[in-house]
């Protein structure tokens, strides 16, 4: 009879046909020309009790890479290309200041990073972040999400219009 002195029979491991090896820089090498199998599951398969940022896996409930970055998972981004989404707003009433809300059509970053990564027109006159706008979450009143708000009142008639998605 013989022992197996392995684990498994399989001998294949992260370095080729060898045992797993960690080389003096602390660099783990795959040594392979085939593939390599990531983590997988779904999001209530997530194991939350030993999460750290670096960690990688790939998310079937929704199809994509996600890696565990600044105390949170989020998606690994490709370079595909996003589409500057302009929305019209509505039109001023000499009363209202809030607009929105903000609907870019990105599920993972809904919101620009900043009130300058938006473009804001009343009528075809553009409008200054900070100065003339800001962004306000969740205002009183208003459904939940993310509102251009005027320091005064838009004139009536005039047409709020707002480009977005530049920060993607």
């Amino acid at each position: 009879m013989r022992f197996l002195r392995q684990q498994s029979t399989q001998n294949r491991g992260i370095y080729g046909n060898k045992d797993i090896r960690k080389s003096i820089y602390g660099l783990v090498t795959v040594d392979s020309t085939d593939k390599m199998a990531i983590p997988k599951g779904t999001q209530a398969q997530l194991i939350t009790s030993s999460q750290a940022d670096g960690q990688i896996r790939y998310n079937t409930d929704t199809d994509v890479f996600e890696n565990r970055q600044a105390g949170q998972w989020a998606p690994v981004r490709r370079f595909e290309p996003a589409n500057v989404v302009q929305q019209a707003m509505g039109n001023g009433d000499d009363v209202e200041t809030k607009f929105g809300p903000l609907v870019n059509g990105d599920t993972y970053n809904p919101i620009p990073k900043a009130a300058e990564n938006i473009i804001v027109l009343i009528e075809n006159v553009f409008q200054l972040a900070t100065t003339n706008y800001e962004l306000e979450q969740n205002p009183p009143g208003k459904a939940v999400g993310w509102y251009v708000v005027f320091g005064t009142p838009v004139p009536t008639g005039k047409p709020v219009t707002v480009l977005h998605n530049f920060d993607k």
